[in-house]
């Protein structure tokens, strides 16, 4: 059986808290065949060159650093057979939740933040989606746009779409019915009847959302007052009533006051009215199951319930047309962080219900987005960028000894060897500190502009190593998925915990690397001005960490790893840019942060001082930092890629309005926005970048425009293994695939059947897209097949697509 675990794991955010009763809540008796409803109350239907002088002994062969700082260990390394094999299950560790339950794939449909529109004034197309419990009936402008197909049950979701001219206010009216009998009662013909509660859920493209600013009219409510006075209860059915009120002229149309009758809708949680039988879509029959009585609560007996609406004159259900996008779980669809289920005060005894909001033309804040001028390259002149345990020995060497060659040369004696891209490594951190303690709000983390100011930090230390060796190719990142063998070792980046005096690392590729201290940032940055003056003992550390340890520190563990299928779930999600940002901090869709939890548990803490890793402030000190970021902007390109179409809008990128998360929640400032420079005080350049020869700082937009998928310098060897067609990526996950990702052959551990395909480079064995665990514990969801395998195609096609977007 083919099984695709990426569409199989959803947010704990998005799960509902509990299920409703039975097949819904309260309303009126359905239409018979499953038409539409009757008006009123009784009938709802449900090797680079020579360093410059001055420094300490370098590791044989490769570049050699100039004399003084620190040294670097003897010889190379030996790569590991295979590119390293993820661990089942998705892996252990504080990171992820690795193989996990098998739960419903996330659609963030909604962006909750503001985007820049692609032509300021004009008509649009709206899209969205409706949950109703049971029935609904949806008009835009007066026009009815939408009819609910399935009557009771199951509870489905429904998309729909609709054009505006762009200058018209908006006007949304719902009629919304949960089903009842002529007593208020459902589930009438079983031993124990029972009121139900209905709910209205809906969220649309242009943000508009169900929520308290809606008004809602009651059309039917039972059983009354005086019907339970005279011993109406659910054992004695006779003496109960409902009571019906005269539907309001033209309330559907545009321009319609609410008044009269009409109050603020009611919120509730899915704890409260529930989801109740969600459906599933049978893709053989292709059809929407699956439905039930409400007299009986058995399901009904034709098509097996299949696509059939329920009629009080054919006990056995009567067959209707159910489209795909009408049978749609709406856990999947909707979520309680973007809108709410509304209803009257009365969640069980109102039946039938009006829902209506107006919305001004102008009141959302229009952002033009700025045009993407960056031609289109092609993939095979990217370079490509590796899994680090995929390097041979000799190609790690490289790596590290262009780094100990940026500890050990300061700036100016790098760039007139090395050229202007050179950067002295303490350059990073000083640059990253600058930018977290900005005085008008951190530039650089727990916000959108996160991933695209690491993107340009960890392009611009890239360049920088490249100009002291331009054979290394391109920076390898860490899959920290992948537990074996362990990055923490001789070979790679030591030990973790620091086996040294007070957790200096002392081994690895990195030994006793050395720490600043007695520094000025004008050393790095001469213009800029920055509150940061280091540690309080002077050292290029954070303004509260008091660890005076000369060389690099980790307090944490060398055992972290981060689940697989979270990992790939974050970089396959169906939403927008701070969505995908949120899922991989662990803010949402998953659990654990794919990016902070190596942070904090690799660097860890002892006596209140950070391991250099740990220290937000200054976490480039550990060398491990621009592997794992690298690692984290190979999420957002992959992600980059299945969102696509999005790009016209830079990925829905905030651009106004925007506020932080964390400890920058509720915090709006200069920087998070598209159009802002990134770290304006201390920012990127065209030329710091690689994307021209400008001086001038560089937006959050222009890192988007000129570092996409298809625009920028570099690519990573899961997209090459992609590259060569679908097959490669089929929605067989971790099967193995026979892709080239850097030459001649290379056998990728990707996602489908076997295929060849080739590029540029050594023979090298490289885990490109997941694991055998990760088909473990999958199985299929309903809409996960078509979300793959569109990003398949997508991927092997990429850049002429992208090129005509």
């Amino acid at each position: 059986m083919r099984r695709s675990v990426l569409f199989c794991l959803v947010a704990t955010a998005l799960l509902p808290g509990a299920v409703g009763q039975g097949g819904g809540g309260a309303g009126g008796a359905p239409p018979e065949g499953g038409g539409t409803p009757p008006e009123g109350g009784g009938a709802p239907p449900e090797g680079g060159g020579a360093p410059p002088e001055g420094g300490g002994a370098p590791p044989e062969g490769g570049v050699t650093p100039p004399e003084g700082g620190g040294t670097p260990p003897e010889g190379g390394v030996t790569p590991p057979e295979g590119g390293g094999t993820p661990p089942e299950g998705g892996g252990a560790g504080g990171g992820g939740a690795g193989g996990g339950a098998a739960l419903t794939e996330p659609h963030i449909t909604i962006n909750s933040n503001v985007e820049c529109r692609t032509n300021a004034a004009g008509p649009q197309t709206i899209t969205g989606y409706i949950y109703c419990d049971n029935y609904f009936e949806f008009w835009f402008n007066g026009v009815l746009v939408k009819k609910d197909p399935m009557t009771f049950t199951p509870h489905n979701a429904v998309a729909v779409s609709f054009e505006w001219d762009g200058v018209s206010d908006k006007e949304y009216a719902i009629m919304c019915m949960d089903y009842a009998s002529s007593s208020g009662y459902e589930y009438v013909e079983t031993s124990n009847p029972g009121l139900g509660d209905g709910s209205l859920m809906a969220e649309f493209s242009d943000g508009t959302v169900t929520g308290a600013a809606w008004n809602v009219f009651v059309l039917t409510m039972g059983p009354t007052d005086a019907s339970i006075a005279a011993g109406c209860s659910s054992s004695n059915l006779a003496p109960c009533a409902v009571v019906s009120t005269a539907e309001p002229a033209g309330w559907m149309a545009g321009g319609y006051q609410a008044s009269g009758g009409w109050v603020s809708a009611t919120e509730y949680t899915a704890a409260q009215a529930g989801w109740g039988r969600t459906p599933t879509w049978d893709a053989t029959r292709n059809c929407c199951g699956t439905a039930t009585s409400p007299a009986t609560q058995e399901t009904l007996t034709n098509n097996g319930g299949c696509s059939v609406n329920y009629d009080s004159t054919n006990p056995a259900g009567v067959s209707v047309t159910v489209a795909e996008d009408e049978c749609l779980d709406p856990m999947a669809f909707l979520s309680e962080t973007r809108s709410k289920m509304i209803w009257s005060s009365d969640l069980e005894r109102d039946n039938k219900l009006l829902f209506r909001i107006s919305v001004p033309a102008n009141a959302s804040t229009v952002v033009q987005c700025p045009t993407c001028s960056a031609p289109t390259v092609d993939q095979s002149t990217q370079r490509v960028r590796r899994e680090l345990r995929t390097l041979s020995a000799a190609e790690w060497k490289k790596v590290t000894d262009a780094m100990w060659v940026m500890k050990n040369t300061a700036q100016a004696a790098g760039v007139e060897t090395y050229g202007q891209a050179f950067r002295t490594y303490d350059y990073f951190p000083a640059k990253h500190a600058a930018a977290y303690a900005d005085v008008r709000g951190d530039q650089a983390h727990f916000g959108p502009q996160f991933m695209t100011w690491h993107s340009a930090f960890v392009l611009e230390f890239e360049n920088a190593l490249l100009s002291v060796d331009s054979t290394i190719g391109a920076l390898p990142y860490w899959d920290s998925t992948v537990t074996s063998p362990s990055i923490f070792s001789e070979t790679y980046f030591g030990s973790a915990p620091g086996t040294g005096s007070d957790s200096q690392v002392v081994d690895g590729a990195f030994p006793n690397w050395p720490i600043k201290s007695s520094f000025s940032l004008s050393d790095y940055n001469p213009t800029g001005s920055s509150p940061y003056t280091g540690s309080p003992i002077g050292m290029l550390r954070g303004p509260t960490n008091n660890n005076a340890n000369a060389m690099m520190t980790r307090f944490g563990s060398g055992t972290y790893s981060f689940g697989a299928n979270e990992f790939w779930i974050c970089a396959n999600l169906d939403g927008f840019w701070y969505d995908w940002y949120k899922c991989v901090e662990g803010d949402a869709t998953v659990t654990g942060s794919f990016h902070g939890g190596p942070h904090g548990q690799v660097g860890g803490s002892s006596g209140g001082n950070s391991g250099d890793f740990e220290d937000p402030v200054t976490s480039p000190n550990d060398p491990l930092f621009f592997f794992h970021h690298a690692g984290v902007d190979r999420s957002m390109r992959w992600w980059m890629l299945t969102n696509a179409a999005k790009r016209s809008t830079f990925y829905g990128f905030p651009a106004a309005d925007t506020e932080g998360i964390r400890e920058n929640a509720g915090k709006s400032y200069y920087g998070q926005n598209l159009l802002d420079v990134m770290s304006s005080t201390w920012g990127f350049t065209a030329a710091d970048l690689g994307f021209g020869t400008s001086s001038s700082f560089q937006t959050n937009a222009d890192l988007l425009c000129h570092n996409g998928p298809s625009t920028s310098a570099y690519t990573y060897d899961s997209e090459v293994a992609c590259s060569g067609g679908s097959g490669a990526c089929s929605a067989v996950w971790g099967d193995t695939t026979t892709a080239a990702a850097s030459g001649g052959t290379t056998t990728a551990a990707a996602s489908g059947d076997t295929t060849t395909a080739a590029a540029s480079g050594d023979t090298t064995t490289t885990e490109a897209f997941g694991d055998t665990a990760m088909t473990d514990t999958s199985v299929p969801v309903a809409n996960a097949g078509q979300r793959h395998t569109a990003a398949a195609v997508l991927i092997s096609g990429l850049y002429a697509g992208l090129a005509a977007n």
